[in-house]
């Protein structure tokens, strides 16, 4: 194919997406009533190596047990850049009729991935059919368990990342419209960290109080003296929080238990911040609990970092969102304090990710993610297919 105007190529795009939109919607459905969680998508890896093979795609020989990488290879010279897809589902019971609902009991894609993965193929399909124009590489990465942790990491380890120039991904949102994308430069979701407290105090009579260390009085000073880090600790410029999720103590009325268990997570936007909680939590942890009699084993991991996506990379995802839904289509994206593990791309190499919006309240799709009733609009993988081909042409062409 000789070299085309933007006009030109986004007519051609739309054709051959159009073309192929059947099959991706059988491969979506597919996929849809087939999940598997995290580090268990083996039947799901091996559908995609078959797909992949039925389209001329090359895949790339790895050692992982589940996902898979493929690679476009542009019949001009050009940098490397790659496309990710996550691939799990989560241990949720679909509740829908659809004809195409989950056939795994407990099993589903209530995130969206199968939507994901879906779009990513066909845009590796539509890149190996414009090979011949493409200024470049593609690699692209069908990541599993993201829902988990070690998938990012695991593709990372394989060498799937070297020699590449950028990276940009998407995530279908349930909070804007098929038809639109979210993008923003910068802080764009939080980093993740978890914590387990397990406060020992001294048990006996709910009757003899004075004779106890009581645990459950020792936890919830606890909990209210958290929620004081971030008001009291970190400026109001900045975004974080610090939230309990789960307080385990005792089995009866009557009795004071000698131990709590309390859970909970820390988001932060960035690094800076997300070190000074850390410091600031062990503190108050340690002397609230130490002031009250208690003892405190403090196990505070950190997962996650947050997404940051970088002023180029983010520049030419917005153009090419603007190609595909139009500029009052494409908006400016709130940040979130959800996280993804997408982040561990972006501190290897420049990348941005992006929403991609898949409400359509006209056919009741308007349930949040992980909720057992959610639902993806199957007219938002047209886009995604667009988004991603329009934005790997116009990342190999950035000099």
């Amino acid at each position: 194919m000789k070299q085309v105007s933007n006009k030109e190529f986004s007519a051609i795009l739309e054709e051959k997406v159009d073309h192929l939109f059947p099959r991706l919607i059988e491969i979506r459905r597919h996929l849809h009533m087939n999940p598997e969680i995290s580090n268990k998508e083996f039947e799901t890896t091996k559908r995609l190596n078959e797909w992949l093979e039925e389209f001329g795609i090359s895949q790339i020989p790895t050692d992982l047990k589940t996902g898979t990488a493929a690679r476009v290879a542009g019949k001009q010279q050009g940098p490397t850049i790659a496309l990710r897809a996550d691939i799990d589902a989560l241990p949720i019971q679909e509740e829908s009729n659809l004809p195409f609902r989950s056939k795994i009991d407990g099993v589903s894609h209530m995130c969206g991935h199968d939507v994901h993965t879906t779009i990513a193929l066909g845009a590796a399909i539509i890149l190996q059919e414009l090979s011949e124009t493409l200024p470049g590489n593609v690699r692209i990465l069908f990541q599993p368990a993201e829902e988990t942790e070690g998938g990012a990491v695991s593709l990372i380890e394989a060498g799937l990342l070297k020699g590449v120039k950028s990276i940009i991904g998407l995530h279908n949102s349930p909070d804007i419209p098929t038809g639109t994308m979210g993008i923003k430069e910068g802080f764009f979701m939080a980093s993740v960290d978890d914590f387990t407290l397990t406060i020992k105090g001294k048990g006996g009579h709910a009757a003899l109080p004075e004779r106890t260390i009581d645990p459950i009085v020792i936890g919830s000073a606890v909990v209210t003296q958290l929620q004081t880090i971030v008001s009291r600790n970190i400026s109001a410029k900045e975004t974080a929080v610090v939230s309990i999720g789960s307080f385990q103590a005792g089995a009866t009325n009557n009795v004071i238990p000698d131990h709590a268990i309390l859970k909970g997570t820390v988001r932060t936007s960035n690094e800076e911040v997300r070190q000074k909680i850390y410091e600031i939590f062990t503190k108050v942890v340690t002397n609230t609990v130490t002031g009250l009699g208690g003892e405190v084993g403090v196990d505070y991991k950190f997962l996650i970092p947050a997404v940051v996506n970088d002023a180029r990379v983010t520049e030419i995802a917005r153009s090419a969102s603007i190609s595909v839904v139009g500029e009052a289509n494409t908006l400016l994206s709130d940040s979130t304090m959800g996280g993804e593990d997408f982040s561990y791309y972006q501190k290897e190499v420049p990348g941005c990710y992006v929403w991609l919006g898949s409400r359509n309240e006209e056919k009741g799709i308007t349930y949040d993610l992980h909720h057992p009733k959610f639902m993806v609009d199957e007219e938002a993988i047209k886009i995604g297919v667009k988004w991603m081909v329009q934005a790997a042409f116009q990342l190999l062409q950035d000099k």
